[in-house]
């Protein structure tokens, strides 16, 4: 009897925490893995009981063994919840023997036939040719590489970001956008840390304002408790500026630096500005301040960003100040009627 006929794709549960465990922490895996080689087996358990929204787990079982696992996870976002993202591994033990593929087509199923996921996407490390290969044969491709994504075993890893699209020619892909700023003589624009709750209402009218919706993941339904829950404290990692100009709060940007252990060198970057003050250089000041920030203070390596391709002003503002495009995501979002795909940029700092 082959593998193939013992082997049984099941959910995860919780009696599966030892032998994922043993997987998990395998050199072999933990180097092609966002985890440290010090992870814990109450970390592992944790991860496997506790149910979070959207996140779904299959195991392979050969002769009551849990020998390989792979998840997907549905993004919440309600611009975003046609995306899923899809991690995989296999005990070392196993490999070459169908176990990664019998995985793959099982999860794959769940996307396509039950979630109706149209964009399910991956990173993996760049030396991983053989997890690259297995991706291909399930149709995904290449969207670009993220540079010095992790850090590991002693050195930095560069990830291929790949991704694999459902439906691409259903959705509109434009919309009527605002018309572009004309250039203005810059406001006077203070820039410095937000004050909550004095900065309330002017974040609440930036963050919903439809302009601004457009050109990021935000909602014009926004309510103000979202704003609560983003400014009443700072969380860790989350640096934050705020453009005040006619004493009103008009710009905003933040980093928020990663708290994985592997990847503290780096920390995504996020910005918007109320429109009736683009133009004004108003961006520019934020982003100068963001990037002393990040060289002067936090010493990061690496700073990302995604932005839509169909916002080429923001796209020449951040190449002003040394990021590049490294790939883009189709169908990336949807929002203003249309599925725009996006840019991922990123800024490296040798």
């Amino acid at each position: 009897m082959s593998i193939h006929e013992q082997l049984i794709i099941r959910p995860i549960q919780p009696d599966d925490a030892e032998d994922q465990y043993a997987t998990v922490t395998d050199p072999r895996i933990a180097v092609n893995l966002m985890q440290l080689p010090s992870m814990e087996f109450t970390q592992t358990k944790e991860w496997i009981e506790k149910a979070k929204p959207g996140h779904h787990q299959l195991v392979a079982e050969l002769n009551g063994r849990n020998i390989g696992a792979v998840n997907i996870s549905q993004y919440q976002h309600p611009r975003m919840r046609h995306t899923g993202s899809l991690g995989i591994m296999v005990n070392p033990d196993y490999w070459g023997q169908g176990v990664g593929s019998a995985l793959m087509a099982a999860i794959l199923d769940l996307a396509d036939n039950w979630l109706n996921l149209f964009r399910v996407q991956l990173s993996v490390y760049t030396h991983n040719t053989a997890a690259i290969r297995l991706y291909e044969r399930f149709g995904f491709t290449s969207e670009g590489v993220q540079r010095k994504l992790v850090f590991g075993d002693g050195r930095y890893f560069d990830a291929l970001h790949m991704a694999r699209l459902r439906f691409q020619d259903a959705f509109p892909t434009s919309s009527p956008a605002p018309p572009s700023p004309s250039r203005r003589q810059p406001a006077k624009v203070t820039i410095r840390p937000p004050r909550y709750p004095d900065d309330r209402e002017d974040l609440y009218r930036l963050f919903r304002h439809p302009a601004v919706a457009r050109t990021t993941l935000h909602l014009p339904s926004q309510e103000i408790d979202f704003v609560d829950t983003r400014f009443k404290k700072a969380d860790p990692g989350i640096y934050r500026f705020v453009a005040v100009a006619d004493d009103n709060v008009v710009g905003s940007a933040a980093l928020l630096q990663s708290q994985n252990p592997r990847a503290r060198h780096s920390a995504l970057l996020v910005m918007m500005v109320y429109p009736d003050y683009w133009g004004m250089g108003i961006g520019t000041q934020l982003m100068a301040a963001l990037m002393d920030l990040t060289d002067n203070w936090l010493n990061l390596v690496r700073v990302d960003l995604e932005v839509n391709t169909d916002n080429p002003t923001a796209v020449h503002l951040y190449e002003k100040f040394g990021f590049v495009i490294e790939g883009t995501k189709k169908m990336h979002a949807y929002g203003d009627g249309r599925m725009v795909d996006s840019y991922f940029m990123a800024r490296i700092r040798e």
